[in-house]
């Protein structure tokens, strides 16, 4: 056991912290807190007046308790889907994995140590999903001290069903198939194939639970169905839902504790399972997974001169940037496919109701009414910045290159120009985002030519503004210390400045909107004007202080 502990200690600290632990860093982590709490409370005070509305209906029918099920199993299939990711990622594809093998270590202190360190993100799932329903539970029930200790015990024991079963399915994956030394296009075509499944649930439910004026009854109704609703099935998937709901609603009688005890349980029964097969499969399935495939292709002299042609060094550094970030399957699900992907998103609440023709009527006619001016291109403005926000190319452009990143002061590029190739593929993809968003725009809501032109130019400097402001925070907390590349855009916590600079930006260019009551081409002059400048300013102090902040980054 001593080993399993010392094991996890190593992977946590080679994972490196999500900002630096240096001597006069306390602002960055009061940042990076204060980040995170605007990106997650807001989904978190949304799910308890959820839950809070939702325990008033269920509380008349005797069916409350249904509340508390749901909300594990659902934790569990949210775990369980992460998991299969988590496990791929920590057992499989991290770098520690060759260093460990030769040592005298046991699969089993490998595994174990391993499993810790995937519980712990999955951790902090249970966290943003559970917690806010088993607390806004105790309050509406009025429940005692027995109760919350029954929800800590169950949140302790919560990830480890789900990410026991998800770790078992990955090593018979991988140690019966040969996708393992093809990671790159297992872990692209299981990224997709997650985000399918997400994307689908959520417009299975909007679809369902929309457009009658009555959805808290629908999901009401979903839910006791018995074997019909909602409840019924996540719970056949993950049995063990019911007894952890159970033990915390009956925490008053002894049924309860033999609940919780059972739950308990199974979670030790999993765990040993877990540890049965890995014993058997997790070497065999491991040996050999640095090695790659690839195919022998003859370079023909026209391509190869077109290969080997002379260019800018800043143009050639960015064009590098963008074929890593496109070969890159971490960098590419979540750099290059968010910005293709997030304007589609943006379709589901549409689309998936049942009154999405009439919502789409409303709202061209409220963008291009002559009473609202120029507050609907303030709107249309503050999306693209959102947008923009919600894209991690640019705030995670150095912490993507790793150790590696100090052979950049060996190449015969200036700093600036360096920057500056980093700058442009977020830049570019950020901007994509939002022609495509416009397409869509234009195409359901049927929006003016005048209103299209004006959009598109005002959020041009708007986009660069949050990539500038991105770009100038990874170089201040640059994540270096990785493993796999998940963990550089994953388990990194740049981008929530993003999201906070996306969304501040947003807010302020919509409540100055509202006061200044311009007409639309008043506003989309003021916010060019404004942002150009503001983009100018930040560019020339990047020029100036980025050569000085990557000079001093330690190697």
């Amino acid at each position: 056991m001593n080993k399993i502990w010392l094991l996890t200690k190593i992977m946590l600290k080679n994972a490196g912290p999500a900002w630096g632990a240096k001597k006069g860093s306390g602002w960055k982590i009061a940042l990076i807190l204060f980040a995170i709490a605007v990106g997650i409370l807001p989904m978190m005070a949304a799910l308890v007046v959820f839950v809070a509305g939702l325990y008033d209906g269920l509380v008349q029918v005797g069916q409350e308790s249904a509340i508390l099920g749901l909300g594990v199993a659902l934790t569990s299939l949210a775990i369980f889907i992460l998991g299969l990711v988590y496990v791929m990622t920590v057992f499989y594809y991290s770098q520690d994995v060759e260093h460990f093998l030769p040592m005298p270590l046991s699969a089993k202190d490998i595994l174990g140590a391993k499993f810790l360190v995937a519980l712990l993100y999955e951790y902090m799932t249970s966290l943003i999903m559970i917690v806010p329903i088993f607390i806004t539970f105790g309050v509406k029930s009025g429940g005692g001290v027995l109760y919350y200790l029954y929800a800590l015990l169950v949140f302790i024991a919560l990830p480890v069903i789900p990410l026991t079963l998800a770790s078992i399915i990955v090593m018979l994956f991988m140690r019966y198939t040969n996708f393992g030394k093809s990671k790159d296009r297992f872990r692209l075509i299981g990224g997709l194939l997650a985000i399918a499944l997400a994307v689908g649930f959520q417009a299975f439910i909007q679809r369902q639970t929309s457009g009658t004026g009555n959805n808290l009854e629908q999901i009401q109704q979903m839910i006791t169905a018995g074997d019909q609703g909602l409840l019924g099935i996540v719970t056949q998937l993950f049995p063990a839902s019911n007894l952890a709901a159970l033990a915390m609603f009956e925490n008053s009688a002894w049924s309860g504790l033999g609940y919780l005890v059972a739950f308990y349980v199974v979670a030790v029964v999993g765990f040993g399972l877990f540890t049965f097969v890995g014993n058997r499969l997790y070497f065999a399935g491991v040996m050999g997974i640095s090695e790659s495939k690839s195919k022998r292709k003859r370079v023909e002299e026209s391509a190869f001169q077109k290969g080997v042609k002379a260019r800018p060094a800043w143009l050639a550094y960015a064009v590098k940037e963008w074929k890593i970030l496109w070969r890159t399957p971490a960098f590419f699900m979540n750099c290059a496919l968010s910005s293709i992907f997030f304007p589609l998103f943006a379709l589901i609440p549409l689309l998936s109701r049942r009154d999405s023709a009439e919502m789409l009527a409303g709202l061209s006619d409220w963008l291009q009414g002559e009473q609202v001016g120029g507050i609907s291109l303030a709107f249309a403005f503050a999306a693209f910045v959102v947008l923009a926000g919600t894209n991690s190319t640019s705030i995670t452009a150095i912490s993507r290159e790793g150790q590696g990143f100090f052979l950049n002061k060996s190449l015969p590029i200036p700093y600036g120009q360096l920057i500056v190739a980093k700058l442009i593929p977020g830049t570019i993809l950020t901007v994509f985002s939002m022609a495509l968003l416009v397409v869509e725009a234009a195409w359901f809501i049927k929006l003016s030519p005048l209103f299209v032109i004006l959009a598109l130019v005002v959020g041009i400097p708007g986009i660069l503004f949050i990539n500038l402001l991105g770009i100038m925070v990874d170089l201040q907390m640059p994540k270096l210390s990785w493993s796999s590349e998940q963990e550089a855009v994953k388990q990194n916590l740049n981008p929530l400045f993003s999201m906070l600079f996306g969304a501040v930006t947003a807010g302020i260019c919509i409540l100055a909107a509202f006061s200044l009551d311009s007409s639309m081409i008043g506003m989309g002059l003021s916010l060019f004007i404004l942002f150009a400048l503001l983009d100018y300013v930040l560019y020339r102090y990047l020029l100036k202080k980025g050569p000085i902040w990557m000079g001093k980054m330690d190697s």
